[in-house]
């Protein structure tokens, strides 16, 4: 299954920076938990404030899952607080 999201960012030139730089180097756990997620591929594109991110999944990938993995993982949960900055 293929996924497209897209969503705005604040408008706010350092926040948008200090976002992409921590998409330069992604939290090793943070890939961990996509993978076992069962997400196969992803990637986030970025036009001015607009991001879009595209994935792909395997059958049995839902986001209430993905959500409910996320939700009990510590490290996972520390990357979301800081990306909603």
């Amino acid at each position: 299954m293929r996924y497209c999201l897209a969503l705005d960012l604040k408008e706010d030139p350092q926040l948008i920076a200090a976002y992409d730089e921590y998409h330069r180097s992604v939290w090793p756990e943070i890939i961990e938990s996509i993978k076992a997620a069962g997400i196969q591929q992803l990637e986030i594109y970025r036009v001015s404030n607009r991001l879009f991110m595209i994935l792909e999944a395997d059958a049995d990938f839902s986001f209430e899952t993905k959500a409910a993995m996320d939700a009990k993982n510590e490290i996972v949960q520390q990357w979301e607080q800081t990306m909603w900055e």
